[in-house]
C-alpha cells in the first residue's frame, strides 16, 4: 500500500511542477564580435574544407575521372570492389543512395557555408575576395557535378531555413558576375600564388566557366557562342607564368619554386601547415596507383601502394609517343613528357618509379 501512495504522489507532483509557469531570466547576452583574427581563422578553415574533396580518392576526383576512360579501378582478388561502389560510377549506373555524391554534396555545402561565415566577420577586402573566390569554387563543382547550386546570401549565412537553389543559367550569371568582380578589383596579390586565391587562379575558373557554359545551360545539345570563346581567349592572354622545363617539376617536393605553371595548387612539401592551409592527404594521388609491393628505402610514405587505379588502352594511347604496355614497354621521352618514363631525383632514387603513366612491369 505505500508503494502505490508514493507512485501517486510522484504523479502528483510531476503534474504540479508541468503546470508551473517559468519566468526566467537571463544573466547576460552572448555578442559575436567580428574581427580579423576571427575572419583568418574562418578563411583558413575554409581553405582547409578543400583538402578532403580534392585530396581524397573517392571524392571529386572520383566523380569526375572515375566515370570517364581516364580511370579505372579494377578488383584484384578481393581489393577495390567495395561493395561495387566503383563499377557503378564507371558504368554510370550510380543512384541517388551511392555515397560518393551525397559526401561530396555535403563538403561542398560546408565550403560555401564557411566562406559565406568568413564574409559575415568583418574580413579585409583582401580576406573577402579570398572568400569569394572560395564560393565560387564550391558553386562551380556543384553547377559542374549536380547541374544546380544551393546557396545562401551572406546576410542569411546561419539560416537554419532550407537554402534557396540556383538553376544552371543564375549558376553561370552569378559565378560571371563575381570573378569579374574579383577580377576588375584586382585586390588579390600575386605574392599569394600558388597556395591562396589570386587574380590567376580568377581568371583561370572565369575560363572554366565560360569553357563550360554551353553544355552546363543544355546538357543533351550544347551550342558555344563564339563571343564567349573570344573572351576565353582574352583571358588566359592576361595570365602570366611560363612553362616549366621540367614538366614534374610543377608536382615535385619544391612545387612552389620550381614549377613555374602552377596557378594555384597545394603546397607537396609534406607540411601540415603552410600559412595556416593544411598540405595532408597528397600522397593519396601516387599512393593510390602503386602495387602493393611498391615501396621507397626511407618508408616515408608507407611500405606500399594501395593496389587501386588504373587507366584504359584507349586513354593511354592518345599520349604521343607511348609504348605498347608491355612489360619490356619502350617508351618515346622526347614526345608528351605527361606520359613519363624518364628518370626524377627523389623519386626514381627512392623508389625506382618514373613519374607519369606508369607502363609496364616498375621496378628498381
Amino acid at each position: 500500500m505505500k508503494y502505490k501512495l508514493f507512485i501517486i504522489s510522484s504523479v502528483v507532483l510531476v503534474g504540479i511542477s508541468a503546470c508551473t509557469k517559468l519566468d526566467q531570466k537571463l544573466g547576460g547576452d552572448v555578442v559575436f564580435t567580428p574581427s580579423s583574427g576571427v575572419a583568418t581563422a574562418l578563411l583558413n578553415g575554409t581553405y582547409n574544407d578543400l583538402t578532403g574533396l580534392l585530396h581524397s580518392q573517392d571524392q571529386i576526383f572520383s566523380l569526375q575521372e572515375n566515370t570517364t576512360d581516364e580511370s579505372l579501378v579494377p578488383t584484384r582478388g578481393g581489393d577495390w570492389d567495395d561493395n561495387g561502389v566503383w563499377r557503378v560510377l564507371h558504368n554510370h549506373t550510380w543512384t541517388a543512395i551511392h555515397g560518393q555524391p551525397i559526401s561530396i554534396f555535403n563538403g561542398l555545402g560546408k565550403l560555401e557555408s564557411d566562406a559565406l561565415a568568413t564574409l559575415a566577420s568583418s574580413p579585409t577586402p583582401q580576406q573577402a575576395d579570398e572568400a569569394y573566390f572560395l564560393r565560387s569554387v564550391a558553386q562551380f563543382y556543384y553547377l559542374d557535378l549536380f547541374g544546380q547550386v544551393p546557396y545562401r546570401t551572406v546576410a542569411e549565412y546561419n539560416s537554419i531555413k532550407a537554402a534557396p537553389v540556383m538553376d544552371a543559367a543564375s549558376a553561370v550569371d552569378t559565378l560571371v558576375t563575381t570573378l569579374n568582380g574579383i577580377i576588375s578589383r584586382n585586390i588579390l596579390p600575386a605574392s599569394n600564388k600558388p597556395y591562396r586565391a589570386n587574380i590567376d587562379a580568377a581568371r583561370f575558373l572565369l575560363m572554366k566557366v565560360l569553357l563550360n557554359k554551353g553544355a552546363y545551360l543544355n546538357r543533351a545539345a550544347p551550342t558555344f557562342d563564339d563571343a564567349d570563346m573570344q573572351q576565353i581567349v582574352a583571358i588566359g592572354g592576361a595570365i602570366g607564368g611560363s612553362l616549366t622545363d621540367e614538366y614534374f617539376d610543377n608536382f615535385g617536393p619544391n612545387n612552389a619554386s620550381t614549377g613555374k605553371e602552377a596557378i594555384w595548387s597545394w603546397p607537396n612539401n609534406g607540411s601540415s601547415n603552410n600559412g595556416g592551409i593544411n598540405a595532408g592527404g597528397i600522397n593519396a594521388r601516387w599512393m593510390m596507383t602503386l602495387h602493393y609491393n611498391s615501396w621507397d628505402k626511407n618508408g616515408t610514405y608507407g611500405g606500399a601502394g594501395w593496389n587501386g587505379f588504373s587507366t584504359v588502352a584507349d586513354f593511354y594511347n592518345t599520349f604521343e609517343g607511348h609504348g605498347d604496355g608491355t612489360p619490356n614497354t619502350v617508351i618515346d621521352t622526347t614526345k608528351d613528357q605527361r606520359l613519363g618514363g624518364r628518370s626524377y631525383p627523389g623519386v626514381t632514387s627512392e623508389s625506382g618509379l618514373r613519374p607519369g603513366l606508369l607502363a609496364g612491369l616498375q621496378k628498381k
